[in-house]
């Protein structure tokens, strides 16, 4: 049955299967290979600003027009279920001419408003030390790149501004802690939540959709933001200016372990409170990121339950309880 459009990537999601659509997208990812029976198809991730979804292209798709990464297209299409989950099979591809940079996924919080939050938390550091870091690292360039970097190629906060984004919320959820926790170092702590993910503003570069840098991929946004954190210090140091051998160690040591083990990727574990206690608000922010995400899905979900995720190993329960109204006291509503 033909539905009328166009329809956003977020719209297709919970479209029934057999449902036909059109829409206008971003192509974020494609990849192009032969079946076992020697057939073309060719696998699309396809993107706009309210998400991706995947799509299948094979040899009888009649596509005008050069189709690779980057382009905008228009696509009819249609839904089928494959193996338990929604497939979306391309049926006619028209390459526009128009500007990717409209379709790409960015942060709900305006640039502007995540950048002022930013200086409020650098500002909110007493320390002078710890101050005087953060000021010679975040220079104007460096907080307009980390305004436009994305936290991650795919898992979480993977859009324009996504780093910023996480980043701060760490900054809160770890201001938080310190509330609860008097014997915490505030200062230290917060300062490393603002750095801890620096490296990424050079492991990620944003062309159409996050990518890892060539650097990136050698050394990783950890490495990275170790030498972002080593070159500052020397630079306050060449200035005449004095920083406590122990303080650039603790705040390297921030940067280096909160990934909290060798197997995710951190050369230490943590060793001292502010240490452990950012590497869990770190994760924290992650994981709800991926679960608000899945509670948001809708598409083949049986009994409030996603098809099993293979990425993160489980399924996930999508049902929201919402409080109703109490009952008067013969038992009925009011």
């Amino acid at each position: 049955m033909s539905i009328p459009g166009p329809y956003t990537s977020k719209e297709v999601t919970s479209l029934a299967s057999g449902a036909q659509f059109w829409g206008k997208y971003m192509v974020a990812e494609k990849n192009q290979r032969k079946t076992r029976n020697g057939r073309d198809i060719i696998n699309l991730r396809l993107a706009d600003s309210s998400g991706s979804i995947e799509v299948v292209v094979w040899d009888n798709c009649q596509v005008q027009g050069d189709l690779h990464k980057g382009v905008v297209i228009g696509m009819q299409a249609d839904t089928s279920l494959y193996n338990n989950r929604q497939q979306i099979t391309a049926k006619r591809i028209k390459i526009l001419d128009e500007n990717p940079s409209a379709y790409l996924l960015a942060a709900p919080v305006p640039r502007e408003t995540l950048m002022a939050e930013l200086e409020q938390a650098v500002e909110s550091i007493a320390d002078p030390h710890l101050s005087f870091l953060l000021q010679t690292i975040l220079t104007p360039q460096c907080i307009a790149d980390f305004s436009t970097t994305p936290a991650a190629k795919r898992i979480h906060h993977n859009y324009m501004g996504g780093l910023l984004e996480h980043t701060l919320a760490v900054v809160k959820l770890c201001q938080h802690a310190a509330q609860l926790y008097p014997e915490l170092n505030r200062d230290l702590l917060v300062a490393g939540a603002i750095l801890h993910d620096i490296g990424k503003m050079k492991e990620y570069e944003l062309q159409v959709v996050p990518e890892y840098t060539l650097e990136g991929k050698l050394l990783g946004h950890i490495v990275m933001g170790y030498q972002l954190v080593d070159q500052a210090v020397q630079k306050i140091r060449a200035e005449g200016y004095d920083f406590p051998l122990m303080l650039e160690n603790m705040i390297k040591h921030l940067v280096l372990s909160h990934h909290g083990s060798l197997e995710y990727g951190s050369p230490v574990k943590p060793l001292f409170p502010e240490a452990f206690l950012l590497h869990v608000m770190d994760n924290l922010d992650a994981k709800m990121f991926v679960y608000f995400e899945k509670m948001a899905q809708t598409e083949n979900v049986e009994q409030y339950v996603t098809p099993y995720d293979s990425f993160h190993q489980q399924q996930f329960f999508t049902y929201r309880y919402r409080q109703e109204m109490p009952p008067d006291r013969d038992g009925k509503p009011e």
